[in-house]
């Protein structure tokens, strides 16, 4: 961040889009990518390309983007996903699992997911008190010196607080993706990634069930 508005959503930051570079940086190079709760669609706009297909999918269908060459949008919660087995190679998760069922989500993510195919999750929990008293301080700190050379973007999407902790979204994660890789990042955000065991499958193809 030192070169200040050289980050790819400076002009539409929020603590997400601060992380989408990150995350896209983790999917693979080329195949399918679902994006449950994908909002308006921005995190998939900035993904998209031509050997990378993207599924949007809502539950809400007044945030959901329109179709397009590259992005195709669904309706559908998360708990129940409209696709079968193996159908991803790679599914992301942003501010969605304290929406929902997160055992039950992330359990679903799991399945579409092809044998080698990566899933991410960004997202956050409720503060425990002194035991997050050192985050905290990161977080705040991080917050205000990143923010100010920022613009701040408030999406037109569904909001809500989360119900549980950190250490409960840590446990939801682990129990329904065993080996996942947990931790917590500066302003107010963790990221569970988890790599499906098996073999990549290149291109895997989406199949409606």
């Amino acid at each position: 961040m030192r070169r200040g508005r050289s980050h790819p959503f400076a002009t539409r930051w929020n603590h997400n889009t601060h992380y989408y570079p990150l995350l896209a940086s983790l999917l693979p190079t080329t195949g399918s990518v679902l994006d449950i709760g994908c909002g308006d669609g921005t995190f998939g706009r900035f993904v998209a390309r031509e050997d990378r297909r993207v599924i949007d999918l809502d539950v809400d269908a007044s945030t959901v983007p329109a179709a397009s060459r590259l992005q195709h949008p669904v309706l559908a919660t998360a708990e129940a996903l409209p696709f079968a087995d193996a159908a991803f190679d790679a599914v992301t998760m942003t501010m969605v699992l304290h929406h929902v069922e997160a055992e039950r989500a992330l359990g679903e993510a799991a399945r579409v997911l092809a044998p080698g195919g990566v899933l991410l999750a960004l997202g956050y929990g409720r503060s425990e008190g002194w035991r997050d008293g050192l985050h905290e301080v990161r977080d705040l700190v991080t917050h205000r010196l990143v923010s100010r050379r920022m613009q701040a973007w408030d999406p037109p999407t569904t909001k809500a607080e989360p119900s549980g902790t950190w250490s409960d979204a840590r446990a939801s994660a682990r129990a329904a993706l065993p080996g996942c890789d947990y931790r917590r990042l500066a302003m107010w955000r963790y990221l569970v990634r988890w790599r499906k065991p098996g073999v990549t499958a290149p291109g895997a193809v989406v199949r409606p069930r």
